[in-house]
């Protein structure tokens, strides 16, 4: 499987030293989801396809939001793996509502990040000749809480 960023990028990306997880959490598969689901949206196939000439806009935009999808998605399974509390069965409520928490902001980065990339092609879509500005789902429709608004 070909991903545009390694697990090892990824991990360094979004995770810090102190945490007690390795790049070895983080699967091909996770980062193939995250390109599928978050990016290729996006960019659309013929800039995704054309990323590898495009190094500056992938290490600064691109790899970062790809990283904080990837730790979204993985999130879950490293709690699931590491908490002790889910191998004795004690989940309680406070573990529930710390969970909701840190995927809530672990999603506000990541679409925070998303939106950063978006805003990056459309100011320069001229300098990215497979870009495609109409095919981009976040020029016709937002979400803001539970409003959509499409335009």
């Amino acid at each position: 499987m070909k991903t545009l960023i390694t697990a090892e990028r990824a991990y360094a990306l979004v995770f810090s030293t102190e945490e007690p997880y390795s790049a070895a959490a983080i699967t091909e598969a996770d980062i193939a989801e995250a390109e599928s689901r978050y990016l290729m949206p996006i960019v659309g196939e013929e800039l995704y396809n054309a990323l590898a000439a495009y190094s500056d806009l992938v290490a600064e935009y691109v790899e970062p939001m790809v990283a904080a999808w990837v730790r979204y998605i993985v999130e879950p399974h490293l709690a699931a793996r590491c908490c002790t509390c889910y191998a004795e069965g004690r989940v309680t409520e406070a573990v529930n509502d710390h969970t909701e928490r840190v995927m809530r902001a672990l999603r506000e980065k990541a679409v925070a990040l998303t939106r950063r990339l978006s805003e990056h092609l459309n100011s320069h879509s001229a300098d990215y000749a497979e870009y495609n500005p109409k095919t981009n789902p976040l020029n016709r429709c937002f979400i803001y809480g539970n409003i959509i608004q499409v335009s």
